[in-house]
């Protein structure tokens, strides 16, 4: 949970929900990925930005957020390699990779539970 409903960078205020997530995905920018993931405790790295990246693009085709096993399926096949698998994406983004990706992407996660709503937004416990 976070105190603070905002985060202010580069001149900027970004809102955040009780959760971490941005309010407005339009507001999402590299240097709000660096500060969530400062205060994760995670250094990124290509990979995490490769993963980070294609769960935005696939958000912006599909209007949902990708599960764990499409985005190693499609990110694979989009690489043409077998980089990537959950084993990979849990190291990357620890204890909860499904929830990382999407905070760090900007977007709400897949999988909505409608008991649970935030600024009028679906929310979920991932």
């Amino acid at each position: 949970m976070y105190a603070n409903n905002h985060i202010a960078m580069g001149g900027k205020t970004v809102e955040i929900d009780a959760d971490g997530f941005l309010f407005n995905p339009d507001q999402w920018s590299p240097q709000v990925v660096e500060y969530f993931s400062a205060a994760d405790g995670i250094m990124l790295t290509d990979e995490h930005w490769q993963v980070i990246c294609f769960a935005r693009d696939y958000y912006r085709t599909f209007n949902i957020s990708p599960m764990l096993k499409v985005i190693v399926i499609r990110l694979n096949r989009q690489l043409g390699s077998e980089r990537y698998s959950i084993k990979v994406l849990y190291s990357l983004f620890p204890e909860k990779p499904a929830r990382l990706i999407c905070k760090y992407a900007g977007i709400l996660p897949a999988v909505p539970d409608t008991a649970h709503k935030a600024g009028g937004r679906l929310r979920c416990e991932l």
